[in-house]
């Protein structure tokens, strides 16, 4: 099996008087990325790219699937279109909450616990993966029978029953 490569995300100081020329020939950057480097002084390195910090050992699928489950109860399960896909959003916060396992023991501080970073993490991996659903089946028409409630007009009503729908 193949490690899977580290990226992560680092800020990186510039030598005061280099030339933009200079720094996009040693770090490896366009012109106008060297330029907006020489004027900040800095660059971070990898910051486009989705950060991958794996830790097999500070990963438990035991706690990750109940925490993915958890978060989809608390933010989607009143989103009809997210109820369709519970099954792979689901599996997309897991995928993310392995993928950042290294990330969230370094979040962790006396302020915030694992946990809380994992919430975080499970979360916006859902809504990216809804989002970008969306974004990709926009013109679909099984996706506009099942969105037609989101995508009409966007109005909400508030129900004493469901709370916020989309009417």
């Amino acid at each position: 099996m193949d490690p899977v490569p580290e990226v992560r995300r680092e800020k990186v100081f510039l030598q005061p008087g280099m030339s933009t020329a200079e720094i996009a020939k040693t770090y490896g950057l366009s012109m106008d990325q060297a330029y907006a480097a020489k004027v900040k002084g800095f660059f971070v390195k990898n910051y486009s790219k989705k950060q991958i910090i794996i830790d097999r050992e500070n990963f438990n699928e035991a706690v990750c699937y109940p925490l993915a489950k958890t978060v989809f109860g608390k933010n989607f399960k009143r989103n009809p279109l997210a109820q369709s896909l519970y099954d792979d959003m689901i599996q997309e916060a897991v995928t993310r909450l392995f993928e950042l396992s290294g990330r969230t023991k370094e979040m962790a501080n006396g302020k915030y616990s694992e946990k809380y970073a994992g919430f975080w993490i499970a979360h916006n991996a859902m809504l990216a993966f809804l989002k970008s659903w969306e974004k990709q089946n926009k013109w679909c028409t099984s996706f506009e029978d099942e969105a037609s409630p989101i995508l009409r007009d966007r109005k909400k009503a508030w129900s004493p029953e469901w709370g916020w729908m989309y009417v």
